[in-house]
């Protein structure tokens, strides 16, 4: 394998807590950061990302451009946060239900089916879109897995799989995410439904040759998991 990360499981308890507590008090900050967040959001699902300017979000936030720019730089890079703590949320939640460790596939199905439902609600399904085309989504996305943890790499080890680097680079960072994108862009307006949300799964347990009844299991276990999941918490699909 082109390369191996080690997990340091109390480095992984730690970061699990900090990121529960920034997802927590996040809302309830006074702090101008948090303001400037929350206002850009509800803008951004109101009337668009394409069409919010930094003076708008500054008008709404009762701030202004100057300081939107200290705190953030562009108004990509307010996206880009809501959605790098979108994804820390949703994983947080999921780690309760799933053992990372034992269960990397039923982790890996889950979380790409959970992440592109939550993205297809009416709140978020636009915003979604305006991102992609925007070019957003690969400056999250294409980063490395939170908690310094890739599920690409446990799913390898346990399978006992041995890739070049070239390869492991392209199976762990590019197919989920490149698949997704791929298919978002082809809804039109729209956002993937049913099966297709397990297609990036599904091509990244191709390549390693995984049996198809055996990804059939995981993905009809991810629907159950996710059906759950968003009925025990249904303030993940709004802002």
């Amino acid at each position: 394998m082109g390369r191996k990360q080690e997990i340091d499981l109390n480095a992984l308890s730690v970061m699990e807590n900090d990121t529960r507590r920034e997802m927590q008090d996040s809302r309830l900050s006074g702090n101008k950061k948090d303001t400037i967040l929350w206002a850009a959001m509800k803008m951004f699902l109101e009337n668009g990302y394409s069409n919010t300017s930094l003076r708008q979000i500054a008008q709404e936030s009762g701030t202004s451009a100057s300081l939107i720019i200290y705190h953030y730089g562009t108004k990509q890079a307010i996206a880009e946060a809501y959605m790098s703590g979108k994804m820390r949320e949703l994983r947080h939640v999921l780690m309760q239900k799933v053992d990372i460790r034992s269960e990397p596939e039923l982790f890996c199905c889950t979380f790409v089916r959970l992440y592109q439902s939550v993205m297809a609600s009416p709140n978020f399904c636009r915003f979604y879109h305006d991102i992609i085309e925007e070019g957003v989504f690969r400056s999250f996305f294409f980063e490395d897995d939170v908690y310094g943890i890739n599920v690409s790499d446990l799913i390898l080890a346990k399978r006992q799989v041995q890739l070049s680097s070239n390869m492991y680079s392209f199976y762990s960072h590019y197919i989920i995410p490149g698949i997704e994108l791929a298919s978002w862009i082809s809804e039109g307006e729209k956002a993937p439904e049913g099966d297709k949300l397990d297609v990036p799964f599904r091509a990244l347990m191709g390549i390693i040759y995984v049996p198809k009844e055996e990804v059939n299991t995981y993905c009809a276990q991810a629907k159950t998991l996710v059906d759950q999941i968003l009925a025990e918490r249904p303030q993940f699909l709004e802002l």
